[in-house]
């Protein structure tokens, strides 16, 4: 009865309604990265999570805020004194108000990555239960801070106190992420940033939470959690000190256990990255429908680029998080293909597939990702054209930037047709070890002089 009420009359409802209303109109009203390659929010149920869990940034300074305008209750109503005379113990007031206050803060949490899964689904996404670790510690964070809001807004009953933790709260959620994200700021790793809920953008859409970032965030949570609660039922100055310890203690089992780089923040989704493979021919399990499109024409183009030295045998998925600050990965008997960052291929025909494979003879551009110039496109291009016979526009960039920039590579390519068959082949050789060794230009190397 007592909790019905709470429900009703307390803020719960409208700290779950800010929540998710704030947390549509971010993800539906703006562009934001959580729509683009290579991680859209729609392409799996565990990046739907991943990035829920970075606009914690921006959620949890409400949750905060809210649980410390509704720790005020007491005091603003003027029952302190009342309530410290009745025989009932202030934790049994505590957790009914706590867990109102908590479970439609929850509760809001859950229904945005509901709309998620629905978004996941509707856009034929891949559907796992690789995501429940991530909502998992995302629920805890939102159950931990509104119950150190509450705890706030008890200690410190002030008109002030709400808007300052939860400016406090924004202040530190994206110091913390800044943090985590290599790309913001040029800030150093710390730790101390996974205390904050908020996590770096995914990588791609097949990453998830690494499990020491998952074991670390739930003890210090559950430490916050714990703390939060005890000092909202504290009757006294001393009980009030010891709450303190679950937050102390969570924070030392916590840290240590947490990477010890950025490197370590993200991982392979165990399901959505688990190779499926026809022979040589490898996708992940989240793209196993490409795997019947691209078997015949990789294969033929493993064909083709057996006559080369050293030439690859395997047809491989990149599966890796992407960065736009370094190059993909290469192995010279490997064939990589990014279905993440770039999507075209997820449509591509049998033909764009095999210009796919035979691009860069073989090997990934050596720039960084979205940023490829003119002479890598041409080199790459021209490479492939070597084995087809055609000059074609690889499917990774459109047609239209291609249309802009033909005319100093089809040049070029006119220049490479007219040279021996030896000259051509030794020139091609040459582009796979720029290409694998990222030294040198890979038109030049085909073509002195191309662009001259």
């Amino acid at each position: 009865m007592i909790f019905r009420i709470e429900l009703r009359r307390s803020i719960a409802p409208w700290a779950g309604l800010a929540l998710v209303v704030v947390a549509l109109g971010f993800l539906f009203l703006l562009s934001g990265p959580w729509w683009k390659v290579p991680a859209p929010w729609t392409a799996n149920t565990t990046t739907t999570a991943l990035w829920l869990r970075f606009l914690l940034e921006f959620l949890w300074p409400i949750v905060v805020g809210a649980g410390a305008i509704q720790g005020m209750r007491d005091s603003r109503s003027g029952m302190v004194e009342l309530l410290a005379t009745t025989s009932r113990p202030g934790r049994q007031r505590a957790i009914r108000l706590a867990g109102a206050v908590g479970l439609l803060s929850a509760l809001g949490f859950l229904l945005v990555f509901g709309v998620g899964l629905v978004e996941v689904l509707g856009h034929g996404g891949f559907v796992s239960a690789s995501f429940v670790p991530v909502v998992f510690v995302g629920l805890l964070a939102i159950v931990a801070g509104s119950w150190a809001g509450l705890a706030a807004g008890r200690l410190l009953p002030h008109p002030l106190t709400a808007p300052a933790v939860a400016v406090l709260a924004l202040a530190v959620s994206i110091l913390a992420w800044t943090s985590l994200e290599a790309a913001v700021l040029e800030m150093p790793y710390s730790r101390f940033a996974l205390l904050a809920p908020p996590i770096g953008q995914p990588e791609g859409s097949l990453v998830t939470t690494a499990a020491s970032v998952d074991l670390g965030q739930v003890v210090w949570f559950a430490g916050l959690a714990v703390t939060g609660f005890l000092v909202l039922a504290a009757d006294s100055v001393r009980a009030r000190l010891l709450g303190l310890l679950p937050l102390v203690a969570g924070a030392a089992i916590a840290l240590p256990v947490f990477p010890a780089s950025a490197d370590g923040l993200l991982a392979l989704d165990p399901v959505a990255a688990e190779k499926v493979c026809d022979g040589p021919i490898c996708v992940s399990r989240a793209h196993e429908d490409r795997l019947a499109a691209l078997a015949g024409p990789g294969r033929e183009a493993l064909a083709l680029l057996a006559k080369l030295p050293g030439a690859p045998t395997r047809i491989e998925e990149q599966l890796a998080p992407n960065t736009f600050s370094v190059p993909p990965a290469r192995d010279p008997g490997v064939v990589y293909l990014d279905f993440q960052r770039h999507t075209p291929l997820l449509t591509a025909d049998a033909r764009d597939l095999r210009q796919a494979v035979l691009s860069g003879a073989g090997l990934p551009s050596c720039e960084r990702p979205s940023a490829a110039s003119l002479s890598d496109l041409g080199g790459r291009m021209i490479a492939a054209a070597y084995f087809t016979g055609e000059l074609r526009s690889l499917p990774e960039y459109t047609r239209t930037w291609y249309g802009r920039n033909s005319e100093p590579v089809e040049r070029a390519w006119a220049k490479f047709r007219a040279l021996p068959p030896e000259v051509q082949f030794a020139r091609v050789v040459a582009l796979r070890q720029v290409l694998l060794t990222c030294q040198g230009d890979p038109l030049e190397t085909l073509v002195p002089g191309a662009l001259e």
